[in-house]
Formats: C-alpha cells, structure tokens, sequence
C-alpha cells in the first residue's frame, strides 16, 4: 500500500513535538534544502545544509530553554505539503512561554523530501504552495 507524503513526515513531527531536533530524517533527499520565509530576518532563505542541527536552527533555539513544533494539520497539493503547526516554547532566563501558530511548506518527490520552509503566517504558507 503506498504512503502519502503526509504519512511519510509524522516521524519528523513526533521528534519536533518533543523539542528534539538533531535527528536527520532518512527520507531527506541529497540535495535537499530547508530555511525560513523572509518573516524571520536573520535566518530567511532556504538553503542547502548537510549539519543537523544546521547553524541557522542552532541559532533559532539558542534563546530558548525548550522549542517544539507540534502538527495540527496535514494539507496535500501534489508535491506539497502544508503542515499547520503550533510552536511553543519557553524563553531561557526570562521564563515566558509562548504558544503560537505558524506553518511549515514542504516538497516532496517520489517520497523523499527535497525542500522545507517554515513560515509564520499560515496562510502564506498555504499560498506558496498553490493553496
């Protein structure tokens, strides 16, 4: 029976609902590329990066005691995969939590994942692939 590209990415999010992020996923293509929408100032861009954590994530955790990305949604168009997430975390030093929704844009080709961008606003998400 074959999977969907959904079915294929709930292992990545029952890591990051955890607030566990080095693991680098075998379904990852070679050339796979991942980064932020130009929301996040600093980190924007997608990018190819062989180190898990990559530099850019490394430096997007640095503030916080504990980050994890749960998913809420799976929404398919084609080659893409909208996940609709919720982020919380816990800021170090300062204590404050924060729990927001944002999204995560991915493309996937015969079942493996060649692109990841994570966005804040969801529905700009949803309108980078087609929806």
């Amino acid at each position: 029976m074959a999977h969907s590209n959904s079915d294929a990415l709930r292992e990545v999010y029952e890591h990051w609902g955890r607030g566990e992020w080095t693991p680098r996923f075998p379904f990852y293509a070679d050339d796979f590329e991942w980064g932020w929408s130009h929301e996040f100032p600093g980190l924007a861009g997608v990018f190819a990066d062989d180190e898990t954590p990559s530099p850019r994530l490394r430096q997007w955790l640095s503030p916080w005691e504990h980050w994890e990305c749960e998913a809420e949604e799976y929404v398919e168009n084609g080659d893409y995969v909208v996940v609709l997430a919720r982020y919380r975390g816990t800021g170090k030093g300062s204590g404050l939590n924060v729990d927001v929704e944002g999204a995560h844009v991915w493309r996937m080709r015969d079942g493996e994942a060649i692109r990841l961008e994570v966005f804040a606003d969801r529905r700009l998400a949803l309108a980078s692939a087609g929806l």
